[in-house]
């Protein structure tokens, strides 16, 4: 008979569920009758894994302490360890507990269900412990914890300030940061002015925005540029360990892959001093392959250096306001120290001269803030003395600070800094008086030089600007520490004196090179045996009404500075002190005289051939203002390359001026009169005498109408001039001596200067009834390329400034007006418009258009023809005013005879041919209809 088990898949399966079936019974039977043994097995594994759970927190503890961060797998071992302890705990307490388990109570028959189930649980707990032991023996063969990454953020020792003054640079970042398509932004600003502060609050905020993938800096510094450790530095923030240690160009390669890989990044270069060479670091720049978004920021004190860098517009960061350094000095102090202090004014005075630097602020507001009344005061005089690095406490970094962007500086620069901290504290400081000091000192070379390392320390924050353009003014931080400098580096030797009892230490008198002398009082005392032996500029200011009677300066003075070359004499307009020399032909090395504010009137010797006054070796002589009696003769002056008198009234004897033949320069602008015996004679032309210096490069004079200005060839020979001509002496009244080149004529009608007009770059024409502009442009079509500003008032004959025709326009390669940048044009009864539209889209550079009471003008712009209905952009043009001009129908007309038709028809004064993107200020008064502007 054939069974179930004798078909071959259904005998496999009967077999394999009898085995299963015997496993089951038996390991049933194991429950029931073995589980004493079983719980004994699990109570070994609890054992076991508390060993093996101490052994991991053991471990753990040590990895805490040194600093790492657990791994997640560790924290979940450990709580699935307490969660099986927990419950083999729990067993542990019930089998403790346990009741008589039997199946009838009465007889002593167990219970074969609680024994199974007991034992059942027991081999379970077991198995879990088991798996347990093992993983932690595993976790414990590899490592359980990674350092702590590093903490990718700014750590400042202050806290960032929202300051009103800084919201708009902070805005502009944020918003350049954020959305701009630059990809190199910059922020400079003088030392200590909190420039890496605000950088730092950017990173903080980029990375708690999460504006950018990554964030990472490095401190670039104005040492030889080391690559490696700027690689090290940037490739820190990002976790990048370089396969190389000194190969730049692999590391190069590896960490710009490296923050291409990042994505979005910000990368903050501290401290740029001169233009970084990116690629050569690792930095992606523009190359197209750049993350969207990425940027780099930039911080310098210097604005060429951010330039240089590529960053368009640097933004500049400015010492605070009054009312803000205030806030900030009593945060640091607190306010509660002031009270303490008897008057607060102390307090306010120490942190008026921190000036507005929070580097300063804090430092000094910390250094003082447990400090006496007696502290306080003498922190006070030592910041007044710009000894700020003596006060107790202070940190000598921020002197050093300071200190470091001067050391950086050409000499040139350092000189003309160097001058300008001889100023008073808070002094504006003329650019003109700086030139004359650094170039008649000959610390610096010409003019344009000065002019030049103005800029660079303007750019390098160094020097600050004034309301007036003619102005520049020294921070007292830089002051001071400049002063330091002067007055300690024996490659300068400054030196400066108030002297009102006595005069030096001996030991500056052997080192002085540069003077500067406040002779205040009428008790001076100076040693016979006084010598300087290597002072070579002297600046002397008389700063009161000064006797110099009252003491005999002359004879000892310039005996002990015989080798001088350049001496400045300074008084004042209020009181313009008597010379207290009656010659200074003993000062034989002298090649710069300078008499500013000076009264000449007593000088005996001024005008006499024997003696003569001034030294006949002099070069450069500048009579500034000075107070005259007798006429001046300086026939004896061969070898002056230079002579500026200003001042009104003067009159010089003749040929004095053709007797300079190397004369270069003659600046009088306030004009002359050459010098009659008899009232009655004719005054001998002056341009006759100028004529004779074949030399001359530079003019600056005012002539009066009556001078005959006609064939003269010294105006085609002329590289800089300021010339004005007037019915009476009134000086340059509109005119600017900023400009290089200048002409302004008043009721003057000749054509003699037409030479200069077209090649100036100020022209000022009032009461000129001749069409110079129109007359020369149409004979010269190159006329006109340097000027910049362009005056005129009631020349009633001129009907147009510019035009061209049309069969011109085609061969003209024309750049005239290109630089203008102010035209004003006031009361001219004639003028019908300005310019054709040709030469109106030169206008490229133009700023500032006044156009009042001209009542016969219709159009600003005529169209010549050659429009094909072309927009004339004005693209610069920020102020425009149209006052007085009732006829004005269109700033732009379609053509000249539309403009004569009475009934043309009516347009727009504004409308589609004309353009001004950055107009600011506009205003029109009496026009001819404002209703559809």
């Amino acid at each position: 008979m054939v069974g179930l088990s004798d078909i071959p898949f259904v005998g496999k399966l009967v077999d394999r569920i009898s085995d299963a079936a015997v496993d089951t019974i038996f390991r049933g039977f194991r429950y029931m009758f073995c589980y004493k043994d079983l719980v004994k097995t699990l109570d070994s594994q609890v054992e076991k894994a508390n060993t093996e759970e101490e052994r991991v927190s053991t471990k753990v503890a040590a990895e805490r302490a040194n600093g790492k961060i657990m791994e997640d797998r560790v924290f979940k071992w450990q709580k699935e360890a307490e969660e099986i302890k927990e419950s083999a705990q729990e067993f542990a307490e019930r089998y403790k507990n346990r009741h008589s388990w039997r199946f009838i109570q009465c007889l002593p028959i167990p219970n074969p269900v609680s024994r199974f189930r007991l034992g059942r649980e027991a081999v379970k707990k077991t198995e879990r412990l088991t798996e347990l032991i093992n993983s932690g023996k595993e976790l414990l063969a590899d490592e359980i914890a990674h350092p702590a990454p590093n903490e990718n953020l700014p750590k400042s020792t202050t806290e960032f300030q929202d300051f009103q003054s800084r919201k708009d640079a902070y805005a502009e970042l944020w918003q350049a940061l954020t959305t701009d398509s630059s990809l190199i932004l910059g922020i400079y600003g003088m030392p200590g002015v909190g420039k890496t502060r605000m950088m730092e609050q950017l990173w903080k905020e980029a990375k708690e925005k999460k504006i950018f993938n990554k964030v990472t800096r490095g401190n670039v510094g104005n040492e030889i540029l080391d690559v490696i450790q700027l690689q090290e530095q940037i490739a820190g923030h990002l976790g990048c360990t370089f396969d190389s240690k000194d190969n730049a160009e692999s590391r190069a390669s590896q960490l710009k892959q490296c923050l291409l890989n990042a994505g979005k990044t910000l990368v903050i270069l501290d401290d740029v001093w001169k233009e970084i060479p990116l690629d050569v670091i690792g930095i992606p720049c523009g190359d197209g392959k750049s993350p969207m978004g990425s940027k780099i920021l930039l911080t310098s004190r210097e604005k060429d250096a951010c330039l240089h860098n590529n960053c368009k517009t640097p933004v500049k960061i400015k010492p605070l306001s009054n009312d803000e350094a205030w806030d900030q000095f009593s945060a640091v102090v607190g306010t509660a120290r002031f009270n303490s202090l008897q008057e607060e004014s102390l307090a306010k005075n120490v942190c008026k001269k921190c000036k507005g630097l929070p580097l300063l602020i804090h430092a000094v507001g910390k250094a003082l803030k447990f400090k006496s009344l007696s502290s306080w005061e003498d922190a006070l005089e030592q910041l007044e003395k710009g000894s700020f690095e003596k006060i107790s406490g202070i940190d000598r970094e921020v002197y050093f600070c300071v200190k470091l962007s001067i050391d950086q500086l050409p000499d040139d620069a350092k000189s003309c800094l160097f001058l300008c901290c001889l100023f008073n504290e808070d002094a504006d400081i003329p650019i003109s008086k700086l030139i004359r000091l650094a170039t008649g000192s000959q610390l610096v070379s010409g003019e344009s030089r000065v002019l030049s390392m103005v800029d660079t320390l303007r750019s390098s924050s160094l020097l600050l600007d004034c309301k007036k353009d003619d102005r520049i003014k020294l921070h007292d931080l830089i002051r001071a520490v400049g002063r330091s400098i002067a007055f300690k580096d024996p490659k300068f030797a400054f030196s400066q004196v108030k002297c009102d009892v006595q005069l030096l230490d001996v030991a500056d008198v052997e080192t002085t090179k540069y003077l500067r002398l406040d002779l205040d009082g009428n008790n001076i005392h100076i040693p016979d045996d006084l010598v300087f032996p290597n002072l070579h500029s002297l600046w002397i200011l008389c700063k009161n009404d000064i006797d110099f009677s009252a003491f005999a300066l002359e004879g000892r003075f310039f005996s002990m500075s015989s080798n001088l070359r350049f001496l400045y004499v300074e008084g004042g307009l209020s009181y313009p002190p008597k010379l207290p020399f009656t010659t200074l032909q003993s000062l034989g090395k002298l090649r710069t005289l300078v008499l500013d504010c000076c009264d000449l009137s007593q000088v005996t010797h001024i005008n006499n051939k024997n003696v003569g006054f001034f030294p006949e070796n002099l070069q450069t002589l500048c009579i500034l203002y000075g107070i005259f009696l007798d006429p001046l003769d300086l026939s004896k002056l061969k070898y002056l390359q230079k002579l500026e008198i200003t001042g009104e009234g003067l009159r010089i004897m003749p040929n004095t001026i053709s007797s300079l033949s190397r004369l270069e320069e003659l600046h009088i602008p306030h004009g002359f009169e050459i010098w009659r015996d008899d009232s009655s004679a004719v005054a001998k032309p002056i341009l006759a005498e100028i004529n004779n210096l074949t030399h001359l490069k530079s003019l600056q004079i005012q002539f009066k109408i009556s001078e005959p200005l006609q064939n003269s060839n010294i105006f085609h020979k002329l590289k800089l001039f300021n010339i004005s001509v007037r019915q009476r002496w009134l000086g340059f009244e509109n005119a600017d001596l900023s400009y290089k080149t200048s002409v302004e004529l008043e009721d003057y009608h000749e054509e003699s200067l037409n030479s200069l007009i077209k090649k100036a770059e100020y022209v000022s024409l009032k009461r000129t009834d001749i069409n110079v502009i129109s007359n020369i442009f149409d004979s010269n079509r190159e006329a006109f390329t340097e000027l910049r500003k362009l005056y005129i008032e009631e020349c009633n004959k001129m009907e147009y400034l510019a035009r061209m025709s049309q069969g011109e326009i085609q061969h003209s390669q024309q750049t005239s007006f290109s630089n203008l940048t102010c035209l004003e044009i006031k009361k001219c009864s004639g003028l019908r418009y300005l310019f054709c539209n040709s030469v109106a889209k030169c206008l490229t550079q133009l700023q500032k258009l006044i156009i009042r009471n001209c009542p016969a003008m219709e159009a600003i712009v005529m169209n010549d023809g050659s429009s094909k209905g072309d927009i004339i952009h004005f693209p610069n043009l920020e102020e425009l005013e149209l006052s007085k001009v009732p006829r004005l129908s269109s700033f732009c007309s379609e053509n000249k005879d539309a403009m004569m038709q009475p009934s043309a028809q009516f347009q727009p004064l504004f409308h589609n041919m004309v353009e001004f993107p950055s107009l600011k200020d506009l205003k029109i008064k009496n026009v001819k209809d404002t209703s559809d502007i």
